[in-house]
């Protein structure tokens, strides 16, 4: 398959292949996971900062897809050829990569595979920072409704989305 991998002593040096192994997918070993065939991918920073033994050969993890197979413990209820996107375990610049069920979510009708891949880390990210100083939360008691955020540059992807 193709993929955009690390190379290199540490993986910071970058290579575009053709024949890279399609990782291997079976439903009762990646019970928790789904197999997808990539649509399209994002890169975020963290891509190319991370040395490969902390993030696998395949760059990135913003994906959306279609799913190919479903492991065997399918508690989200998906389905082969259901449009996906979220962050992969394996990286998400090849024509296949791996999810965990838990990191994925279906692309509402409206929207299109090409936003879709955009959304996954930029997106957690500032929600994160939203929930860790308690601006933003899941009906957590302790949050102030008189606190307030200063997003200073949003004009990237975290930026916009804490906006």
């Amino acid at each position: 398959m193709k993929a955009a991998i690390r190379t290199g002593v540490l993986g910071y040096t970058f290579s575009f292949i053709t024949d890279y192994n399609t990782p291997a997918f079976k439903p009762e070993s990646n019970c928790d996971q789904v197999y997808i065939k990539v649509k399209s991918a994002a890169i975020n920073p963290v891509d190319y900062k991370l040395p490969r033994l902390l993030s696998g050969n395949v760059i990135g993890i913003d994906f959306s897809g279609t799913v190919e197979a479903v492991g065997s413990n399918n508690d989200h209820n998906y389905k082969v050829g259901d449009n996906v996107f979220g962050t992969s375990a394996s990286g998400s610049l090849a024509e296949y990569c791996i999810a965990d069920m838990g990191k994925v979510a279906k692309v509402p009708a409206d929207w299109d595979s090409l936003h879709c891949a955009a959304l996954p880390v930029a997106y957690l990210s500032a929600l994160q920072s939203l929930r860790i100083g308690k601006i933003e939360s899941n009906n957590d008691p302790s949050v102030n409704p008189e606190k307030s955020v200063l997003i200073i540059g949003a004009s990237g992807g975290g930026g916009i989305a804490g906006v």
